[in-house]
């Protein structure tokens, strides 16, 4: 294990450093008890277990979590929310919820209420109403927060307050790089505190200024299974762009902060998906579909279309050569001759940043922290320095959760678990600034 990375577990020891939190917490708080709601694998629970507080019930409808959460907690969690008798839930002083998120967030359809699973916020009110808790934590993306031109968060707000709860009139959108975490992870954390206990605390100043600067070293461990390695695919997408970087670093170019689409470049998008030849179409039919779509495809991304051209134009004294040799190699085909360049340095290369896999292209970034982990194994980020993906376990560290928590056998389960999980660090700052009243930032 990395130095880097032990110093990161000694800068995380701040859920025993009692100088930074409360000096004490009172015998109230010391024994209040939660239900974890849509619980995934846990995040909620961890960190409200980091303050002393116990689980009394827990519940998700995807039967892996259950269980992954039973082997950690030794709890069972129950299945569908919506099947649960309010009356049969033990009491208890806190509700914490992630609910779905899909209904909200940008990579769905956005249906919002409208979707199944968006309805779950109105079952949790039940829940709340029956058993009236002292707290309420609840999270979801941050696009819950402009969602419906702002109507659905108008709706959350206005069922909290007329259920007899206090919440902040406008979304709480945290960043996980507040808390130095090294990964950036935009979220809506909903806090609220029953009315006759009294006014929620003063929210402080929340800006980009609250940003920590991290390191995603400070996760990465040295030694790793050779599983983790890129692909072939991943490979020759790694050695060609890296051709491209180098020879702009050598001509002095600067690499375009637009979208580089190499298929436009001398061709109308010829070998992409605008071109695809329908297998039940005559020939004629065929060229008529696709020179409709080019046409309307350079309609809508023009700007970005003409930009790449220029470009192109422009450098094609050393860009000629590297085009004609890339397309060359057999695995060098699809999104990856897409990239989109999202780093502030100069004269680096592919072995210096981070770069995921995306179906926008190849997207690279700096190594100082990792995008929203995200539940798809196929977009996990590849870490350009050891030239692999994010092991689970340094995905389990992007969410905050213990050196000791037992992650899924399986990597595709448990990155998919791990990108839909609460992250632990931000929920238990959260919980102890609404609870005991402690600084939301250090």
């Amino acid at each position: 294990m990395s130095e880097e990375y032990n110093n990161h577990l000694k800068l995380n020891l701040y859920q025993n450093n009692k100088e930074k939190m409360s000096e004490e917490v009172s015998n109230k708080t010391s024994t209040m008890k939660f239900i974890d709601l849509c619980c995934g694998i846990g995040g909620f629970h961890q960190a409200l277990k980091n303050m002393g507080f116990e689980c009394v019930m827990a519940s998700d409808i995807d039967e892996e979590c259950r269980q992954n959460y039973k082997i950690n907690y030794n709890i069972e969690p129950k299945g569908d929310l919506t099947k649960i008798d309010v009356e049969d839930i033990p009491n208890f002083n806190i509700l914490c919820a992630g609910f779905p998120c899909q209904p909200f967030s940008k990579a769905g359809e956005q249906k919002g209420f409208n979707d199944t699973r968006g309805n779950i916020f109105f079952d949790i009110c039940k829940i709340i109403k029956y058993h009236n808790p002292e707290y309420i934590i609840l999270e979801n993306v941050r696009n819950l927060a402009s969602h419906d031109k702002g109507n659905t968060w108008k709706v959350i707000y206005e069922t909290l307050n007329n259920l007899n709860y206090y919440t902040y009139n406008k979304p709480v959108i945290l960043n996980t790089l507040y808390f130095g975490i090294p990964q950036s992870r935009e979220r809506v954390v909903i806090l609220c505190k029953r009315k006759d206990l009294g006014e929620l605390p003063e929210l402080p100043l929340i800006t980009k200024k609250c940003i920590k600067k991290t390191a995603l070293s400070s996760i990465i461990e040295d030694n790793v299974s050779k599983k983790y390695n890129i692909n072939e695919k991943l490979k020759v997408t790694e050695y060609i762009w890296n051709e491209f970087i180098n020879l702009c670093n050598l001509n002095n170019v600067d690499i375009p902060k637009f979208p580089i689409w190499t298929d436009w470049w001398d061709s109308d998008g010829i070998n992409t998906t605008i071109t695809k030849i329908d297998k039940k179409l005559s020939e004629e039919e065929n060229k008529k579909n696709i020179l409709k779509s080019q046409k309307l495809f350079y309609n809508k991304y023009k700007k970005w279309i003409d930009s790449n051209r220029e470009f192109y134009n422009e450098n094609r004294y050393f860009l000629q050569e590297w085009l004609f040799n890339s397309r060359k190699q057999e695995l060098w085909v699809g999104a990856v001759r897409k990239m989109e360049w999202q780093t502030s340095g100069k004269k680096i290369n592919m072995n210096q940043v981070l770069w995921s896999p995306r179906g926008s292209g190849i997207r690279i970034k700096n190594i100082d922290y990792s995008p929203t982990l995200v539940a798809m194994a196929s977009m996990i980020p590849i870490y350009g320095p050891k030239s692999r993906i994010l092991t689970p376990r340094e995905c389990a560290r992007l969410q905050s959760f213990p050196e000791d928590y037992i992650i899924h056998s399986n990597d595709k389960i448990a990155y998919k678990q791990f990108g839909n999980a609460v992250n632990v660090k931000m929920i238990e700052y959260s919980a102890r600034f609404l609870i005991n009243n402690d600084p939301m930032f250090l």
